[in-house]
């Protein structure tokens, strides 16, 4: 049997990607974990991580019940931005796009985010909260966006030593 000239050709997959992409896999679902379990905390359990947090730096109740807040945002919006540099990881470990990595990443985060968000309203003390969802969107744009722009810089800086190198043969 002949093979028809339209079939793809199997493309074999380096084993340091492959390991890549499990490390990353393994990492995500980690990170959801984390996101799921702090979710899953009752309202009372999660202003007090957060005003504990607050209260390393003061006691001053007028003071924590002014910062506690945004502290919680914060923490919202670091978890995400992480949650950005792993998706865009595991996203370029393919040959795709950079549009394509982005938006694959940043989707996935945004669907996190709701499903977050739908899960907190189960979780007693607690409510979805629309903003929320746009504070951990925010976090996963920029983790994302930030660990583009460092595989950019890295490609930069190879390309650079790459073309040094190519400069000293030719000497």
């Amino acid at each position: 049997m002949s093979k028809k000239s339209n079939d793809k050709e199997k493309v074999d997959i380096p084993k340091s990607v492959k390991i890549k992409r499990i490390i990353f896999l393994i990492l995500i679902v980690i990170w959801a974990l984390f996101v799921f379990n702090l979710s899953s905390q009752t309202g009372s359990d999660s202003s007090g991580l957060s005003r504990w947090i607050v209260e390393l730096f003061t006691k001053d109740e007028a003071i924590i019940n002014i910062v506690e807040p945004y502290v919680r945002k914060f923490a919202h919006f670091s978890e995400y931005a992480l949650g950005g540099v792993l998706f865009l990881g595991l996203c370029n470990t393919f040959n795709w796009t950079d549009r394509k990595k982005l938006l694959i990443s940043i989707g996935l985060g945004v669907w996190y985010a709701i499903s977050d968000e739908v899960h907190q309203i189960l979780v007693p003390a607690r409510n979805g909260n629309i903003i929320d969802v746009w504070i951990d969107s925010l976090g996963i744009a920029t983790g994302t966006c930030t660990m583009m722009a460092y595989y950019k810089v890295k490609e930069i800086i190879i390309n650079k030593k790459l073309a040094k190198a190519k400069l000293n043969e030719k000497k």
